[in-house]
């Protein structure tokens, strides 16, 4: 299911290796409206929920209408769907590791601090990270839902950031934002000094496709990342000559500047107020022994893409399909 069949839009699924004869396209106008995805899940043994409204700031009202109602609603929509469909066995949906963990403070008293898929973030709000409480809605409503029949079983994905090579020339999105923000030399001299849960597209891809197949594929699953401080993301362009920008940071901003500041720039950036007293930490692990028994990544000798490849690599693609530093990321959220 696509928003559009426009050739503008999907011709990069389109020229895909033998598209042509395993990729269909189904236009779907409005994700609420009951019905909408019964013709694309009918025959389906696996569907996966890969999208979810994204939207940082704004009212009450309009968060509640833009963010939430949208994010249970659209769950509920795409698994009426599913239950019709006698076919479908597995239900893989695309959720956030700041559904297990939106708040780092307690890394800065432990160290050793430690996440699970046992974990459940309850420190948001409507008003309080809006776009995270959303997603441990939408979780939990899936969740409600897959224990109340027993044709299909749920397997959730906790992805972090997702950074890596585009295929098209729409650079949207908050990940696209950053780059784009890198390049103009927003974080010159100096970068915030904070990080977020990150790993690379092709191996979130490849965690999706592996929850489709793996057998003991069942529940809530932590996939490989790790924490990657703003400073890193931005000097690993240093490491090649073809994404070596001149204004790239020089040091991480001090502590106390960087809240001050976040409190002005922040509202005009569309980010929200409590990312700094959020991303506040020293570090954060993610306890990955159930992924890594029920998809057998050793037995596959898999090995995480680093975050340095990632951001060459997405920095080339940007020159690639020439995108525009100053191209809108957040308009279809707006």
């Amino acid at each position: 299911p696509v928003r559009s069949l426009d050739e503008e839009k999907v011709g990069f699924l389109k020229a895909m290796p033998d598209a042509d004869k395993r990729l269909k396209l189904f236009k779907v106008t409005n994700l609420l409206n009951p019905g909408e995805y019964d013709h694309s899940i009918s025959g389906c043994e696996v569907v996966l929920h890969v999208a979810s409204p994204f939207f940082m700031v704004g009212s009450e009202e309009k968060i509640k209408e833009k963010l939430l109602d949208p994010a249970i609603a659209g769950i509920e929509n795409v698994l009426a769907s599913c239950s019709k469909a006698p076919t479908v066995k597995r239900v893989v949906l695309t959720g956030t590791c700041l559904t297990a963990a939106a708040d780092y403070a307690p890394s800065l008293e432990n160290p050793d601090w430690t996440v699970s898929e046992d974990d459940w973030d309850e420190t948001t709000s409507p008003t309080d990270f809006p776009y995270v409480h959303s997603k441990v809605l939408q979780e939990k409503r899936a969740e409600e839902i897959e224990a109340g029949q027993s044709q299909w079983e749920l397997v959730s994905l906790l992805i972090g950031g997702t950074f890596g090579p585009m295929c098209f020339s729409k650079a949207t999105g908050i990940n696209a934002m950053f780059l784009k923000y890198v390049r103009m030399g927003l974080f010159f001299p100096a970068c915030p000094p904070v990080g977020f849960p990150m790993q690379d597209v092709r191996d979130a891809a490849l965690m999706h496709s592996l929850a489709m197949i793996s057998p003991k594929a069942k529940g809530r699953y932590l996939i490989p990342q790790r924490l990657v401080r703003f400073y890193e993301f931005c000097n690993v362009l240093r490491s090649d000559k073809r994404t070596k920008w001149k204004l790239l940071p020089l040091f991480e901003m001090p502590a106390f500047f960087f809240k001050w500041l976040f409190t002005k720039l922040g509202p005009l950036l569309g980010l929200d107020k409590s990312l700094p007293r959020r991303m506040w930490g020293n570090t954060i692990n993610f306890d990955l022994t159930k992924i890594n028994s029920d998809f057998d990544l050793p037995g596959q000798g898999y090995e995480p893409i680093h975050i340095r490849e990632s951001m060459v690599d997405m920095d080339l693609s940007f020159q690639k399909f020439r995108v525009s530093n100053f191209s809108k990321s957040l308009a279809r959220y707006e």
